[in-house]
């Protein structure tokens, strides 16, 4: 368990290739993120799958920072798993995406840790995500996820 977990659902009009598509392309995460203002595809270290270095939009006084993102383990075009490898914090996440009969389901569960005690100020937003603002991103994150695999969100 990190400083946060974070985790939900985004029931979409789009099948799940199409949804997979958009997620294992690490290139993508900056438009369906929010909270992703720049992405640099990266060559994968060993072992991993994909990567890419994530620039952090955050708040006033704490200024933008990056991080390493490396795909760890995918099993098309189901589960995708992804870990925070380096930059102020660490972290591991899981997406799954599943078929039901109105389109798919995708679903998220991260989990991060502040690595620096100069990046505390990070974990009050981190925990943000799971308070109404923070869950507002997560829905708009949702919803230009679908967007971009051509679809919508569904009501749960």
């Amino acid at each position: 368990m990190g400083a946060i977990d974070i985790g939900g659902c985004w029931p979409t009009t789009v099948s799940v290739e199409g949804i997979w598509s958009v997620v294992t392309d690490l290139s993508t995460w900056g438009e369906w993120w929010p909270a992703i203002s720049h992405v640099e595809t990266l060559e994968p270290s060993t072992g991993a799958v994909s990567a890419a270095r994530l620039t952090f939009s955050t708040r006033p006084p704490l200024r933008p920072f990056t991080s390493t993102v490396q795909v760890t383990d995918q099993a098309e075009p189901h589960r995708l798993e992804v870990l925070l490898a380096d930059g102020p914090l660490r972290g591991e996440g899981t997406f799954t995406i599943a078929e039901d009969r109105d389109g798919s389901t995708a679903c998220y569960d991260v989990s991060l840790a502040v690595r620096s005690l100069l990046f505390r100020p990070l974990e009050p937003i981190l925990r943000g995500a799971t308070r109404a603002s923070g869950r507002a991103r997560l829905e708009r994150a949702g919803a230009d996820l679908a967007a971009l695999a051509g679809g919508t969100l569904r009501d749960p």
